[in-house]
């Protein structure tokens, strides 16, 4: 199971063709990304974001009270990485997410290291760490 994370879409996100822009997805998904690390053993502050892409699949309007939600898996974990996916779904004229089966309106996936600022270099996973990790496990993907 994804974990799942609660975007309300402001007015301000939205650029002058009248959708949300492009730079606030990679925004949204930073934050549900924090909110998915608060609660793992490696905690926020040692683990880096190395690699990003994005797809865009449909664009969103701002409509007052809407909201898109941010749902991310684990992918792959490697030694000292883990790539994750992270698909934000919603309807298009952004009206609340109610239920599953909702259409992704951009989909991404993101490597991240565990980092010892200390050192300056990557340091490979605990064992508790992993075995957090594999809580996200998204459905055929390797762990």
């Amino acid at each position: 199971m994804p974990h799942r994370y609660d975007v309300a879409v402001r007015w301000s996100d939205e650029d002058r063709l009248g959708h949300v822009n492009n730079s606030r997805y990679l925004t949204f998904t930073e934050d549900a990304r924090l909110s998915w690390l608060a609660d793992s053993p490696a905690g926020n502050g040692s683990v880096i974001l190395a690699r990003t892409e994005i797809d865009f699949i449909q664009p969103v309007h701002f409509v007052a009270g809407g909201l898109l939600v941010v749902l991310t898996w684990v992918l792959a974990v490697g030694n000292s990485s883990v790539r994750l996916r992270q698909d934000v779904v919603g309807a298009p004229d952004n009206t609340p997410v109610t239920g599953t089966g909702v259409p992704a309106v951009a989909r991404t996936e993101h490597v991240l290291v565990r980092y010892d600022y200390e050192q300056q270099r990557s340091r490979p996973w605990a064992d508790g760490e992993r075995t957090w990790l594999r809580r996200w496990i998204a459905e055929g993907a390797s762990i």
